[in-house]
């Protein structure tokens, strides 16, 4: 059984949704698809997964291929069809972390340092790194920053840049087990990491802002392994970050504050519910009432399992976003989409049935 889809007055409804956050004079909750390389390589099925990530122009004609099937089903073509130039070192490259490609997955990164006294050289290291050795370092491998055309006023466009989180990054660099024992064994050494994490994070987005000739403005935060961290230590080890970083991008009430984590990080809803964010995604075992009741005026990205997007029946699929909508809905601060990026293995065909439910069970124009 297919369900009864118009695409193109599904997505003409979700565009007159959108971006009224609080607001019910919109005919129902707006929908996001977090469809991702993950999901992209499972429904491609490809020899190897390999030549996707060292070949641009293998890359984007796989693109294309995956587009035509999703724009078919779905009404919409989410992956970028031309050939991407070679990126700089990230942030987590530029603390030293490897990024090793292996058969069958996405990219991962290795950890830079192994032990703390390695932890403390790679800090000396960054501290002493002027802001043109920096900048070098950032475009060592090639790497190019697209440089971004006016907008129609003549100024620069107005961006918000964005990062993993602090927890994410610290793991990666020292990796997960030494992070969190360091955190207990050297909490001097690790608050330190966090200066110095900031200061290198704001340095490191300037150079980008300025090759890329526009304005950042805003911020957020990818941390999904923040859930590792009880509150005490979140507010004592990543928390300055963030406040750091914010008062660099997003000083003013009007400027965008955003964070995703999607992992059972419940506890930590009290911390975070004092960043002010304007909108977050968090993990499915986190429900949209406990989001609501510590964020009271931040929109909700969620609450739907991808396990059960994947896994479950279309009357499961249902349920779970008539259970979000009844649960928060009525204040208008709702975006229905997954917690977390849409699992690879998950069909078009639920998809389709996610995008029914939201058509049906998700609005404000009956009643």
């Amino acid at each position: 059984m297919d369900p009864r889809l118009d695409l193109k007055h599904f997505w003409a409804e979700n565009a007159a949704s959108s971006g009224k956050p609080f607001r019910t004079d919109k005919p129902r909750a707006p929908l996001t698809l977090a469809l991702d390389d993950h999901w992209l390589l499972g429904e491609m099925q490809l020899p190897s997964t390999l030549p996707y990530y060292r070949d641009a122009e293998y890359r984007a004609r796989i693109n294309r291929l995956c587009n035509d099937r999703v724009e078919e089903a779905l009404g919409i073509r989410p992956f970028r069809q031309t050939p991407e130039p070679p990126a700089i070192l990230r942030i987590e490259e530029v603390f030293g972390c490897a990024v090793e490609l292996t058969e069958g997955g996405t990219p991962w990164l290795q950890p830079a340092v192994s032990s703390i006294d390695g932890l403390r050289r790679l800090m000396d290291d960054m501290e002493r790194m002027s802001d043109a050795d920096l900048r070098r370092l950032m475009f060592s491998r090639g790497g190019v920053v697209q440089r971004q055309l006016p907008g129609p006023d003549g100024a620069p466009r107005v961006v918000s840049p964005g990062s993993r989180g602090p927890a994410t990054i610290g793991t990666s660099v020292c990796g997960t087990t030494e992070y969190l024992y360091w955190l207990v064994d050297y909490p001097a050494d690790m608050e330190r990491f966090g200066e110095v994490l900031a200061h290198t994070l704001i340095r490191y987005h300037r150079i980008v802002e300025q090759a890329a000739g526009v304005i950042y403005r805003g911020y957020y935060w990818l941390d999904d392994n923040c859930a590792l961290l009880s509150p005490a230590m979140y507010e004592r080890f990543c928390l300055p970050v963030m406040r750091r970083v914010f008062a660099e991008f997003a000083p003013r009430p009007e400027d965008r504050r955003y964070q995703h984590s999607d992992s059972a990080m419940a506890h930590l809803l009290p911390v975070l519910g004092r960043l002010d964010f304007h909108a977050v995604n968090f993990g499915p075992t986190v429900s949209a009432a406990e989001i609501r009741r510590h964020m009271p005026r931040t929109e909700i990205h969620g609450q739907v399992a991808p396990a059960t997007l994947r896994d479950g029946s279309p009357e499961d699929i249902i349920a779970e976003v008539r259970r979000d909508f009844d649960a928060v809905g009525a204040d208008g601060g709702l975006v229905i989409t997954t917690a977390g990026s849409i699992s690879c293995g998950t069909s078009l065909q639920s998809i389709r049935w996610f995008m029914f439910a939201v058509q049906q069970y998700a609005r404000y124009d009956r009643g």
